[in-house]
C-alpha cells in the first residue's frame, strides 16, 4: 500500500508504523459487522455441510476442494484457503489438495472472505465407523479447545490465553509439545488470524471480538469462528444438520459418518 500523507502536515505515515493501532481498532466488531459475520459464517458452514454430503470415497481431494471453492464464489465470498486431506494424508496439518482419493476419512478446511470478514471452518467426514481410540482422541481434543475458550474472556492477555490452551494438551494426555507442530489460531475478523496467537502476543481480548482457535493432533482437528462475549463464546459457523457433541455447554462439530 502506498504511504498516506498526514492531513496535519508533510509527515508520511506508513501502515506498518500503526499496525498495532489498526489491529486494536478493528478488534471489537460493531453490530453491523457482527450481523454480516453471522450470515457469512452460517452460509459457509451450510455450504460445507451440503458439499460434503455429496462426497464419496473415490472423489479426489482436488475435486472436493474445487466444489467448495466454486460454492464459496457463488456465495460472493473469496476462497482464501481451501484444504483437503483424505485418509492417506491426515498426518499433514496444512494439507494442500492433491489428486489422491478421499478414502474412508477426510478433513476439509475453509477460510472464506466476504465484505472483508473471514469465516474459518474445519469439518471431518468418514465412511467407516470410528474406533474407540479415534473417538477418545476427538473427545480429548474438544477439552483442549474448551481450555482455549474458557480463557478467552474480555480483558485477558492473548499470551495468557495461548498458555492456558497449549497447557491443556498435556493435561488431556497428548504430547506436551503437540501445539508446536501447527499454529493454534487466535483472533480473526479482517485477517485470517489477527494476529496469530503465541507466547509473545501482548494484545488484550475485547468484547465482540472474533476468534478462531484450531487445536489439532494427528488425525483430529477442530475449528470454528466464534464471537467473544461475557460468557461462553457464540459459535458463528453453525449448520443445523451437522452432528454435534455438547462440551461444557457448547455444541461442537463431530466427525460426520455418511
Amino acid at each position: 500500500m502506498a504511504p498516506l500523507r498526514s492531513t496535519f502536515g508533510d509527515e508520511i505515515l506508513r501502515e506498518n508504523e500503526v499496525a498495532g493501532e489498526l489491529q486494536a481498532a478493528r478488534a471489537a466488531l460493531v453490530p453491523a459487522e457482527v450481523d454480516r459475520y453471522r450470515r457469512l459464517c452460517r452460509e459457509v458452514a451450510a455450504l460445507m455441510s451440503t458439499v460434503l454430503a455429496g462426497v464419496r470415497p473415490d472423489d479426489t481431494e482436488r475435486q472436493v476442494a474445487a466444489r467448495l471453492a466454486g460454492g464459496l464464489v457463488a456465495l460472493g465470498a473469496d476462497p482464501l484457503v481451501v484444504l483437503a486431506a483424505g485418509r492417506d494424508r491426515l498426518s499433514y496439518r496444512h494439507p494442500l489438495p492433491t489428486t489422491g482419493p478421499i478414502g474412508a476419512v477426510a478433513m476439509v478446511v475453509v477460510c472464506a472472505r466476504r465484505q472483508g470478514l473471514i469465516a474459518n471452518v474445519t469439518r471431518w467426514i468418514r465412511f467407516t465407523p470410528a474406533t474407540a481410540e479415534e473417538e477418545d482422541v476427538q473427545r480429548r481434543l474438544f477439552e483442549v479447545e474448551h481450555a482455549f475458550f474458557a480463557a478467552t474472556r474480555p480483558g485477558a492477555v492473548l499470551s495468557d490465553v495461548f498458555a492456558a490452551g497449549t497447557a491443556a494438551y498435556a493435561e488431556q494426555g497428548f504430547a506436551a509439545d503437540e501445539w508446536t507442530r501447527h499454529h493454534q489460531g487466535g483472533p480473526t475478523g479482517y485477517n485470517g488470524r489477527d494476529p496469530r496467537a503465541g507466547a509473545s502476543a501482548d494484545g488484550l481480548v475485547v468484547s465482540h471480538q472474533a476468534f478462531a482457535w484450531n487445536p489439532n493432533v494427528p488425525g483430529a482437528k477442530v475449528e470454528d469462528t466464534v464471537l467473544v462475549g461475557n460468557g461462553d463464546p457464540e459459535v458463528l459457523s453453525v449448520a443445523a444438520d451437522w452432528p454435534t457433541l455438547t462440551v461444557s455447554g457448547l455444541a461442537r462439530p463431530l466427525v460426520r459418518e455418511q
